[in-house]
């Protein structure tokens, strides 16, 4: 029987309503790609995701390229989504690329330095954000081929891989296949809309053995201390 993730998230006794409008639930061994250009809102699904899981009573791990340790705390503090205390436990495990990699690598090594960080891809959950920022230099069509069979493996083991791309960062062809082999597709959108103005979407495009049903739009805002909000109507990011 396959076994499945709870993403609700329920803070006071209130659902956020997002689990609801993704399927409630992720089944183990599943690629999770998320897919948007640059400041659509990527990192803060992954936080929400992230959070989820956490509160859920599952361990995670979070690759960053964007966020040293303090600066993400101070991140998912702001939006509501405080990690601290599971970070301090060892439930989430947590990587910034600009630390660990950035000062002492070339970027053309970090293809070789994602796939044999063997902490990393131990908790149940993983989070690569940015996968194209992180890869960009060092991913090839060759190389690739090798990628997916590594991510393979660990949906064969159960884990749940997380990955955000920009798909301006490499070619076409790269994203193209990360949308084939992803079992989950979000798209996320900032979209200038007559009458609107700026409209925030997220765009459920695949979801490969959902159990429950699921909604293929979401409107969405991030408000301070709260985090991500379902939106009827347009609103600001």
């Amino acid at each position: 029987m396959p076994q499945y993730k709870s993403i609700v998230l329920e803070r006071g006794g209130e659902k956020d309503g997002f689990a609801q409008r993704f399927g409630q639930v992720i089944p183990d061994g599943s690629l999770v790609l998320l897919e948007g250009e640059e400041g659509t809102g990527k990192s803060i699904f992954c936080q929400r995701f992230c959070f989820s899981f956490l509160r859920n009573g599952y361990s995670c791990s979070y690759i960053s390229t964007q966020y040293t340790v303090k600066t993400f705390l101070r991140q998912v503090a702001s939006v509501g989504y405080d990690m601290k205390e599971y970070l301090m436990s060892g439930k989430l495990f947590f990587i910034s690329t600009e630390v660990t990699l950035a000062e002492t690598l070339p970027r053309n090594t970090f293809f070789r330095s994602l796939i044999t960080a063997k902490k990393l891809f131990e908790p149940e959950i993983i989070f690569i954000d940015s996968l194209s920022t992180l890869l960009k230099d060092s991913l090839t069509k060759e190389n690739l081929v090798e990628l997916k069979s590594f991510f393979n493996r660990l949906k064969g083991s159960g884990k749940i891989i997380f990955i955000t791309i920009n798909p301006k960062e490499w070619d076409e062809e790269i994203n193209h296949e990360f949308r084939m082999i992803a079992d989950i597709h979000f798209m996320v959108t900032r979209e200038t809309k007559p009458g609107l103005g700026i409209v925030h979407n997220i765009y459920l495009k695949k979801f490969n053995g959902a159990r429950h049903r699921y909604e293929p739009v979401t409107t969405f805002s991030v408000r301070p201390g709260i985090g991500l909000t379902i939106e009827t109507s347009s609103v600001a990011f």
